[in-house]
C-alpha cells in the first residue's frame, strides 16, 4: 500500500501570526488523517477521552488534493477528485460541524504522477501563483490550512523540471505571506526534506509543524528552527501499528517532551481499543466514542476547467479563457486581488470565454471558475491579472536596476558555438567612477576561457561605451562602440558575432566591427544587470532583452527593435519585462529561461519604456531617429525627475498640445489628482503629493499623444 501523509498539530504553539488551536486542546495534540477517498470525515469527531471528555483529534486532515500540470499553460495547478470535491463544496455538511468541536481542519496535498510537485517550481512567480491557489483555496472553503506532502510527483513528467533547492522554501514563502494566521505543516519525506535552507532562508521559518513519515517508527524531522513543541517523531498507522508499539510510540513521545502524535487513516469502523493503547500513556484516559460513526458514499466526478488565461485587456474589460470540460456550463467570478468578496461574473455558462467590464484601470484581479454537473466542481483559480490600461499601458513596463543589489539571472545557459547575437533596450542612469568602469548588461563570464558579454566600460575603456566580449581559443576578445552613450536616455544597442566578425549596433546603426574568427566558449550562468560582481551592477532601466545563437543582420535589429514574433528560429532567449511585478521574468522564446529577479520591488517596474507599445512598427521607431537617438520633441517633460516636495516641479508641454489632460496615479494605480495644462512650460505644485513614486499620464485633446511617465517625490 502506498506511504500516506500525516498531519499534527500542537498545543499553544504560537508561531509570528499567534496561537493556532484553542487552549482547550490535549498536550501532546492529537492529528488525524482521514482517506476521504474511503471513510467519512466526520468520523473524527466521534471520539473523546473517557473521563475528562476532551474531544482526542485537535487537527482533521483531509487527504489528499493533487498538484497537477496543465501542459496547454505550463502551470502546476491545484486538483480535487470527487471525494475531496464532495467535502469542499459541502463544507457545512463535513467541515464546519468538526470546526464548531474546536477541532482545525487542513488540506493535504499530493503529488499525482505528472511531474508537477512542491519541489520544482523554476521561478518565484510560478511557486507564488501556486500559493494564490492554495490560499484562495482555504479561503472559500474555510479550511484551517495547507500540509505539504512531496510524493508521487514523478519530477520530469511533462517536461517538468527535476526538484530545485529553491522551489519549496518560495512556496512556504509567499503561503505564508497570504495565510499569515493559518497552518502549514510538512510530512518529513521526499526531495523536500533534504531542500529546506536555501540562499540563507530556511522552509522552518514559515512552517507550524512538521512530522515523521514511517509509520510504526520513532524518528525526529530534522526541520530548523522547529522545537519540540513542534515536531512528531511518532507515527501511527491504525489498523496496521501493533498496539503495543503504539504504547511504546506514546511512552516515548511523552518521556521526549514533544508537543505532537499523529494518527492515520481513521476508518469507519471502531478504533477505540488501538486508540486507547496511545492515550492511556499519553493523557491517562482511555478512548470512547461519542455517537455513531458514519459511512461514505462516493462522491460524483465533475472535473473543474483548466488551461486559464486573459486576453485582451484594456485597463476596463478583460477576457476570460478555459478549456472545456464536456459539454458541461460554468459558473464565474472576479474580485479585485485586495479584496475578499468575490463577484458573479456569469452562471450556468456555456463555451471556452466570457468578457468581464468595468474594472479598474492597473490593478490587480483573481478569477474562478466551476463546472456545473450534476453537482458542482471546485473552484479553479486562475493566474493572477492586471487590468493595464490607464497609467500603464498594457505590457509597456521596462525593469529599472539601481547598479548595485538588483539584478537577474535565467541560470545556466550555453551560447558556444560560431555564431551569437545580443541586444536589447538601455537607459543608463549613469555609470560607474571607479575601477574598473564596467556596467553589466548581459552576459556569461565564468573565466576569460568562458564568456560572452554585453556592457559598458573596461579599465582602459571610457564607463560610457559599449563594450562586446567573447572567449575565443582561452582569450577574452573585446570591441567597443565608437560612439559614448549619455545618461538618461534610451538606447538600442545589440552586438553580433558571424565566425567572422564581430559587430557593435547603436539604434539599428552599425558603430564599430572588428575582425575575428574561431568558436565561442561561454557557457555559465546568464546574467542581466550584473556580471560575478555587484560593483558591475547596471545602474538604469533595461527592456527587450534577448539573446540569439545566430548572427542578426542590420536589418534584422533595425526593424525589430521594439519586438519580435515568436517562436523564431535560432531565438535562446527573450525577456520582454512586461510582467510589471513580481522577481521573475518570463521568457518568450519558449525555452524555459524565465529570468529571476534578486533585489527588486514594486519600485523597480517602470512604464519609462523605449517603445509606446510592444506593437509599435519599427518603421514608425526609424522615422523617430535623429543621429543615432530616439526623439523627444513631440513629448512631454518632466523636471527636475526627481524632485523634492520643496521644489517646483516644471512639466513642459509640446506646442500643438494645448489643453491636455494630466491625471497623476498612485503606484497603485488610484487617481491622485487631474490637471488640464497648456502648451509649454507649466508649473505644478508638488507640495500636495506624499513622498514617493507616481505615474505621470498626459493626453492630448485629440488622443494623438498618450504618455506615461514614471515621477519620483523625495
Amino acid at each position: 500500500m502506498k506511504k500516506k501523509s500525516i498531519f499534527i498539530t500542537l498545543m499553544g504553539l504560537i508561531l509570528q501570526s499567534g496561537s493556532l488551536l484553542n487552549a482547550q486542546q490535549l498536550n501532546p495534540s492529537g492529528i488525524c488523517y482521514v482517506e476521504v477517498n474511503n471513510n467519512n470525515i466526520l468520523n473524527a469527531g466521534a471520539y473523546k477521552l473517557q473521563t475528562s471528555g476532551k474531544y482526542l483529534f485537535d487537527v482533521v486532515n483531509i487527504f489528499a488534493a493533487n498538484i497537477n500540470y496543465d501542459t496547454s499553460r505550463g502551470r502546476a495547478y491545484l486538483y480535487s477528485n470527487n471525494n475531496v470535491t464532495k467535502v469542499l463544496t459541502n463544507a457545512d455538511t463535513y467541515i464546519k460541524p468538526l470546526q464548531q468541536k474546536g477541532m482545525k481542519v487542513v488540506l493535504t496535498i499530493l503529488g499525482n504522477h505528472q511531474g508537477a510537485g512542491i519541489c520544482n517550481f523554476p521561478t518565484r512567480e510560478a511557486a507564488k501563483d501556486f500559493a494564490l491557489q492554495l490560499a484562495n483555496t482555504v479561503n472559500t472553503y474555510g479550511l484551517d490550512g495547507i500540509d505539504f506532502d512531496d510524493e508521487y510527483s514523478e519530477y520530469g513528467n511533462n517536461g517538468t523540471g527535476q526538484p530545485n533547492d529553491s522551489s519549496f522554501i518560495m512556496l512556504v514563502q509567499e503561503l505564508r505571506a497570504l495565510l499569515p494566521n493559518k497552518i502549514i505543516s510538512f510530512y518529513y519525506y521526499g526531495p523536500a526534506a533534504s531542500k529546506l535552507s536555501w540562499n540563507g532562508y530556511r522552509a522552518g521559518d514559515n512552517i507550524n509543524y512538521s512530522w515523521n513519515a514511517s509509520y510504526g517508527s520513532f524518528s525526529v524531522p530534522n526541520v530548523p528552527p522547529l522545537t519540540k513543541a513542534q515536531l512528531s517523531p511518532a507515527a501511527v498507522w491504525l489498523g496496521n501499528t501493533s498496539n503495543t508499539t503504539t504504547t511504546s510510540l506514546a511512552k516515548q513521545t511523552k518521556d521526549g517532551g514533544y508537543g505532537l502524535f499523529l494518527w492515520y487513516d481513521l476508518k469507519g469502523t471502531s478504533q477505540t481499543s488501538q486508540l486507547s493503547s496511545g492515550t492511556q500513556t499519553l493523557y491517562g484516559e482511555q478512548t470512547v466514542l461519542n455517537g455513531t460513526l458514519q459511512s461514505w458514499t462516493q462522491g460524483t466526478s465533475c472535473d473543474a476547467p483548466i488551461g486559464l488565461y486573459t486576453s485582451n485587456l484594456t485597463g476596463t474589460s478583460v477576457k476570460l479563457n478555459w478549456s472545456a470540460v464536456g459539454t458541461n456550463t460554468y459558473d464565474i467570478d472576479y474580485k479585485p486581488a485586495s479584496a475578499t468578496t468575490w463577484t458573479s461574473v456569469a452562471t450556468a455558462v456555456s463555451g471556452t470565454s466570457t468578457t468581464i467590464s468595468g474594472l479598474t484601470a492597473n490593478t490587480d484581479y483573481d478569477w474562478r471558475i466551476r463546472t456545473n454537473c450534476s453537482v458542482k466542481s471546485t473552484y479553479m483559480f486562475a493566474p493572477r491579472f492586471n487590468s493595464g490600461g490607464g497609467a500603464t499601458p498594457t505590457g509597456s513596463y521596462a525593469l529599472s536596476l539601481d547598479g548595485s543589489t538588483t539584478s537577474g539571472t535565467a541560470g545556466n545557459m550555453n551560447v558556444s558555438g560560431s555564431a551569437l547575437s545580443f541586444e536589447g533596450w538601455i537607459k543608463p542612469s549613469s555609470f560607474k567612477s571607479a575601477s574598473p568602469y564596467i556596467s553589466s548588461i548581459m552576459g556569461t563570464e565564468v573565466g576569460d576561457n568562458n564568456s560572452a558579454l554585453l556592457r559598458l566600460g573596461d579599465g582602459n575603456l571610457a564607463n560610457n561605451k559599449l563594450q562586446f566580449v567573447v572567449s575565443i581559443n582561452n582569450v577574452q576578445q573585446k570591441l567597443a562602440s565608437a560612439t559614448a552613450l549619455n545618461a538618461n536616455t534610451w538606447y538600442h544597442v545589440a552586438a553580433t558575432y558571424d565566425g567572422a566578425t564581430m559587430k557593435l549596433y547603436i539604434n539599428g546603426v552599425l558603430d564599430a566591427s572588428k575582425a575575428q574568427t574561431g568558436s565561442i566558449n561561454s557557457n555559465g550562468a546568464f546574467n542581466v544587470g550584473y556580471s560575478y560582481d555587484i560593483s558591475r551592477n547596471f545602474n538604469g532601466n533595461i527592456d527587450e532583452v534577448r539573446v540569439w545563437k545566430r548572427a542578426l543582420s542590420q536589418t534584422e535589429i533595425s526593424q525589430n527593435m521594439c519586438g519580435v514574433s515568436t517562436p523564431a528560429s535560432s531565438l535562446a532567449a527573450y525577456w520582454k519585462f512586461n510582467e510589471g511585478t513580481g522577481t521573475s521574468v518570463q521568457d518568450s522564446s519558449g525555452n524555459g529561461m524565465s529570468l529571476t529577479l534578486t533585489g527588486t520591488n514594486a519600485s523597480s517596474w517602470v512604464t519609462d519604456v523605449p517603445c509606446p507599445s510592444t506593437q509599435k512598427s519599427a518603421r514608425a521607431v526609424t522615422a523617430q531617429k535623429i543621429s543615432g537617438q530616439m526623439m523627444a520633441k513631440d513629448q512631454i517633460k518632466l523636471y527636475p525627475n526627481p524632485v523634492s516636495k520643496s521644489s517646483p516641479l516644471s512639466i513642459s508641454v509640446p506646442d500643438g498640445y494645448n489643453r491636455g489632460k494630466l491625471t497623476i496615479y498612485s503606484f497603485s494605480g488610484s487617481v491622485v489628482d487631474t490637471k488640464v495644462l497648456s502648451a509649454g512650460d507649466n508649473q505644478y505644485d508638488i507640495s500636495r503629493l506624499s513622498i514617493g513614486n507616481y505615474i505621470i499620464q498626459f493626453e492630448s485633446q485629440d488622443g494623438s499623444l498618450k504618455q506615461s511617465e514614471k515621477l519620483m517625490v523625495k
